[in-house]
C-alpha cells in the first residue's frame, strides 16, 4: 500500500480525487448498500499497470505513475471515485453503471492510457477489467473479487497474448482464420462441400444465437452478422421475435429488402473482403461468441470460433472504430 499511501497523502498530490485502499474499500461497501436499498447497479473497473524494471514507488517511476493516474482521473465522470485497491491496482467505482456502461468506461480509459503510453514511450502494459453489482457479487468484496479474476482471465486471452489491441480488424481476422486453434475457448474447423459440417452449419449457429436472444429479450447485448446472404430461416426468426433489448446489425452489401427485416438494422459496407470472409460477433452481459469463416474454392470454409468475451468485445470495438460506426455495446 506504499504507492497508494504516497499518492493520497504525501504532498496532497491528488487532493479529494485519488484515494487510498481503505477509503475505496469503505466507499465500495457504502455504494453496495445504497444500490441494494434503491435496487440500482454500480460497477468497478480495475486497472493493472505493469512495467518491467520500473518501480512506481519513487523517483521517475513515481512521477510516471502520477501521470498515469491523472490520465485516468481525466477520463472518468465527476461522480466516479478513483483510488487504490489492496493489490496495488487502480480502482474506479462507477455509481449507477451497468455492465455495458462499465465497458464503455473501459474504452474511454483505454484510449486515453494508450495515447499517454505511446507519447511517453514507456514499456508499460495495462490490463483493465470490470465487474457489476449485483450481477457479479452480493457485496463490494465479491464484485471486486470478480473484477480481479476477470483481469487474470483477460491477461490469458488471445486478445492480450497475441497483442491484437495493436492490430487492425482485418489483420486479426486473418490471424484467426489463417492458423489452427484447438482449445475450450478457441478452436478452428472446416465446413462446406465434402466436410463433416456442411455450409448450412454457419446458418444454424446464427439461428441459435437469435433464439438465445429471444429467450431473454430483456437482456442487453449486441450482435453483428456479416454474410453474403441472410438465410430465410434467420429472417423468419427475427420477424417472429418480440421486442428485444439486444441490438442486431446486418453488415455488408445488404439488398433493399434488408431494411424491412424486423429487429435488425442494416449497415451498408462496400468492402470486397466481406464477399469472402463472413463473421458473427455476439456479446451480452453473460457471454461472448465469435464466428469467422473464410470462403475457399469448392464451396468450402475455413472457420474459427471463440467463446472468449475479451476477444469478441475487442473485435467489436475494432469494427466500430475502423468503419466509423456508432460506438455502442448494449
Amino acid at each position: 500500500m506504499e504507492i497508494g499511501t504516497k499518492l493520497s497523502f504525501a504532498g496532497k498530490i491528488f487532493p479529494n480525487k485519488f484515494y487510498d485502499s481503505f477509503f475505496i474499500g469503505e466507499y465500495g461497501k457504502i455504494e453496495a448498500l445504497r444500490a441494494t436499498r434503491y435496487n440500482s447497479t454500480f460497477s468497478i473497473v480495475l486497472i493493472s499497470i505493469e512495467a518491467a524494471g520500473i518501480s512506481f514507488e519513487e523517483g521517475a517511476g513515481f512521477e510516471q505513475f502520477k501521470a498515469l493516474v491523472k490520465t485516468v482521473l481525466d477520463s472518468v465522470r465527476n461522480c466516479d471515485v478513483v483510488g487504490m485497491s489492496d493489490d496495488a491496482q487502480i480502482t474506479v467505482i462507477l455509481p449507477e453503471t451497468d455492465h455495458f456502461g462499465s465497458l464503455t468506461a473501459i474504452r474511454k480509459i483505454s484510449r486515453a492510457l494508450g495515447v499517454h503510453i505511446k507519447k511517453d514511450k514507456a514499456p508499460i502494459s495495462v490490463i483493465i477489467s470490470n465487474a457489476t453489482y449485483p450481477k457479479d457479487g452480493r457485496g463490494y468484496g465479491e464484485v471486486l473479487s470478480t473484477a480481479i479474476r476477470r483481469g487474470a482471465e483477460k491477461k490469458e486471452s488471445l486478445w492480450e497474448r497475441l497483442n491484437f489491441k495493436n492490430k487492425l480488424f482485418w489483420e486479426i481476422l486473418g490471424d484467426l482464420s489463417g492458423k489452427p486453434y484447438s482449445g475450450l475457448d478457441n478452436s478452428s474447423f472446416d465446413a462446406g462441400s465434402g466436410q463433416e459440417l456442411n455450409e448450412f452449419f454457419i446458418d444454424q449457429i446464427n439461428n441459435l444465437i437469435v433464439k438465445e436472444i429471444s429467450r431473454t429479450p430483456q437482456k442487453k447485448g449486441i450482435l453483428y452478422f456479416a454474410s453474403k446472404n441472410i438465410s430465410k430461416g434467420l429472417v423468419k426468426l427475427l420477424g417472429s421475435a418480440g421486442a428485444m433489448s439486444s441490438k442486431i446489425f446486418l453488415v455488408g452489401e445488404t439488398d433493399s429488402g434488408a431494411a424491412d427485416i424486423k429487429n435488425a438494422t442494416p449497415i451498408l459496407l462496400d468492402d470486397p473482403r466481406l464477399r469472402e470472409t463472413f463473421f458473427t460477433l455476439f456479446l451480452n452481459e453473460d457471454a461472448g461468441y465469435g464466428l469467422i469463416c473464410k470462403e475457399n474454392w469448392g464451396a468450402t470454409f475455413t472457420c474459427f470460433h471463440t467463446s472468449d468475451p475479451f476477444l469478441v468485445e475487442g473485435l467489436i470495438t475494432k469494427l466500430q472504430n475502423e468503419y466509423s460506426l456508432q460506438e455502442q455495446l448494449g
